[in-house]
């Protein structure tokens, strides 16, 4: 068998020359591809430096907000640092131990909610099973020592709270106090009669009044005589006072507040000099007895 000189030889098969060209014509198109996607990586790079020396805008925007943001963040922490109290304050200002020890609070795991310099807000855990009593309590720190306020629900009202000295962020957990002219028993002074709680307060009894027809007389120089002193009508207040006299009067007594404790009341009797004398202000000790210091 023969081939044609002009036939599809060997030479001219097509697997020969011809794919060799198509294969060279796919490289080139390949690496043209390649610098052309490296050319434009590198003029984004070039611009993204460019920008950021130069001041842009969407940079500038962005350091601005992390600067803005950075104040709130300290705010925040700022709150949660002072605004409980008890978590940040405690150890410095309030400390629960040396409340339950000075306040003669006797329960156990004494925890303070609130510290506001020398009044704090505490409240005490009672398991289950014991008798709640009190739980919740104002204190008061005068003197450099700790002391009972009143108990939470309280028989003093928030703007005689304030007046005493209790800020006003505190004084909020007390209830407003009534508005009346002239209350029974008033005397119509400008220290109004008080009603204090029956929750186991020492005072300090500095003058009684027991002359029917001179009691605001009395009252009102007993007053000017004891800066920041108070007075109660016996019977209007606590029984553990004695509510009248021999004679069968009312009794109005100029007193002044003190502690819970024997030791502190016994001491503000000392400190104002005779003829004061001390009592608790309770439901449970004997009115004919004076405090024995």
């Amino acid at each position: 068998m023969s081939y044609s000189p002009n036939g599809p030889g060997w030479g001219e098969h097509p697997y020969g020359q011809q794919p060799e060209v198509r294969s060279r014509s796919g490289l080139l198109w390949a690496l043209g591809a390649l610098v052309v996607v490296l050319l434009v990586a590198l003029a984004g790079l070039i611009g993204y430096v460019v920008a950021t020396n130069n001041g842009d805008p969407s940079a500038e925007t962005a350091v601005a907000t992390s600067s803005e943001t950075s104040p709130t963040r300290s705010s925040a922490a700022t709150t949660s640092l002072t605004g409980s109290s008890a978590n940040a304050s405690t150890g410095i200002e309030c400390d629960p131990e040396e409340i339950a020890d000075e306040a003669g609070i006797a329960r156990r795991n004494v925890n303070v909610d609130r510290c506001l310099g020398d009044w704090a807000l505490a409240h005490v855990y009672v398991p289950p099973g014991e008798p709640a009593g009190d739980t919740q309590y104002i204190v008061h720190r005068s003197g450099g020592s700790w002391s009972r306020y009143t108990s939470i629900p309280s028989t003093i009202c928030k703007q005689d709270a304030i007046d005493d000295g209790m800020p006003e962020a505190l004084a909020v957990n007390l209830s407003e106090c009534q508005s009346q002219s002239s209350p029974e028993g008033d005397l119509g002074l400008s220290t109004p009669m008080s009603r204090p709680s029956c929750d186991g307060r020492g005072i300090v009894v500095l003058y009684s009044a027991v002359t029917p027809g001179a009691y605001a007389q009395e009252v009102g120089a007993a007053l000017s005589q004891y800066p920041g002193s108070r007075y109660l009508r016996t019977d209007m207040a606590c029984p553990s006072l004695r509510a009248r006299d021999e004679n069968g009067n009312v009794i109005y007594a100029v007193y002044q507040p003190s502690g819970y404790s024997q030791a502190q009341l016994c001491a503000d009797v000392r400190a104002a000099g005779a003829p004061a004398y001390g009592r608790w202000l309770d439901t449970t000790s004997n009115p004919s007895q004076l405090v024995t210091c």
